[in-house]
């Protein structure tokens, strides 16, 4: 089955080679939630084929596509046992191991459709001793790669690639999975050699799922770090670079292209991340949300190659912002990105309250020429 317009221009982009079209993504599954807690989901959208249509007619390119995203699976021996419950708008997940007990509290708020981490599992230096331990009896097998080429196949009919994602990275791993970002910043601080061990077994632990999806070689593969500079700036060269290198050389070395997501603040992290080889930043958001304007993105990026993915705040698509706002906001990412390598993408979802139907138009404005 041949490719079509986008996903043709998707691709040349990912070899290197001019794209020959401009490649509109969006992640539209925030807004599919806010549409579904109001009543007004249709029940298509929660199979893969009814995604790809939606995608089809807003006129995006697929991409985003998380019930079959993560390419690992986590295993544990049986002397430790996982739970949850609800309580109200909170769940409270558990882990219980011979030395003691971690707690996660995740509370869901319903004004604005999402759900966050109000208590991580890693609080204290006991805490930080019991999930060296549940590490240390932890395994990850590969998952999500065996209809991969299948499915691939199948969403080329929609003009889309469906996104994977390795782990995170040992140190977005330990923040956002275990620890939170202040959490994290005190115990790498007051404990360095025992949170050193951690993100050296989470490192360990990857492999197996590296050797996997290098054996599969897709064209393209996700790190989903969540980054933002003002939390990782200060962390990246001596905890997260090293360990990015080594991942990228394994995948360029299997031909495998790599994206990583940066949907906070760009200014400290995107030189680094640049340098560190990613063909590609994913969901950059620039003013009027976020800390650089369009013009700047490419200065702080350097070169030339590396794929500027983003460039459409999530924010633009509700009030007060109108479809004014956003057609001059895009025909400007469109004029300073001109003859560079870029997607252009909503950074980093449409919210809720967003105007999906800006999505249509935008696809318009590139099939117009403007």
């Amino acid at each position: 089955m041949r490719a079509s317009i986008m996903l043709s221009a998707f691709m040349n982009l990912l070899q290197g080679e001019p794209a020959g079209g401009v490649v509109w993504t969006a992640d539209i599954t925030y807004w599919m939630a806010g549409e579904e807690a109001a009543g007004r989901g249709d029940p298509a959208w929660e199979t893969e084929t009814g995604h790809l249509e939606l995608h089809r007619r807003l006129g995006i390119m697929p991409y985003y596509y998380y019930p079959k995203f993560w390419t690992a699976e986590a295993r544990y021996p049986k002397d430790i046992r996982r739970s949850s419950e609800s309580k109200g708008n909170d769940t409270v997940c558990r882990i219980e191991t011979p030395l003691g007990v971690l707690t996660e509290v995740n509370t869901y708020l319903p004004t604005s459709v999402s759900t966050g981490c109000t208590k991580h599992y890693v609080r204290s230096e006991h805490d930080l001793d019991i999930l060296l331990y549940l590490l240390e009896q932890r395994r990850l097998e590969p998952a999500n790669l065996t209809d991969f080429r299948d499915r691939m196949h199948a969403w080329m009919e929609y003009d889309g690639y469906p996104s994977i994602g390795l782990p995170r990275s040992p140190i977005s791993s330990f923040v956002y999975e275990w620890a939170g970002i202040e959490q994290a910043t005190y115990l790498l601080l007051d404990h360095p050699d025992r949170v050193g061990r951690i993100l050296d077994l989470l490192e360990q632990q990857e492999q197996p799922i590296i050797d996997a999806v290098c054996a599969m070689e897709p064209p393209l593969v996700h790190f989903p770090d969540n980054l933002t500079s003002d939390n990782f700036t200060g962390l990246y060269d001596k905890h997260m670079g090293p360990a990015h290198v080594r991942r990228l050389e394994r995948l360029h070395s299997a031909g495998i292209k790599a994206v990583v997501h940066l949907d906070g603040t760009i200014r400290g992290l995107l030189p680094k991340l640049v340098g560190s080889g990613f063909d590609g930043v994913e969901a950059l958001t620039p003013a009027p949300v976020g800390d650089v304007d369009v013009d700047e993105i490419q200065d702080l990026a350097g070169s030339t190659q590396v794929i500027l993915w983003g460039g459409v705040p999530g924010a633009m698509f509700s009030p007060p912002y109108t479809w004014f706002d956003m057609q001059r906001h895009v025909e400007q990412v469109l004029e300073c990105w001109e003859g560079r390598p870029f997607v252009l993408g909503v950074a980093d979802q449409v919210p809720p309250d967003g105007d999906i139907s800006f999505c249509r138009k935008v696809a318009e404005m590139i099939r117009s020429g403007g």
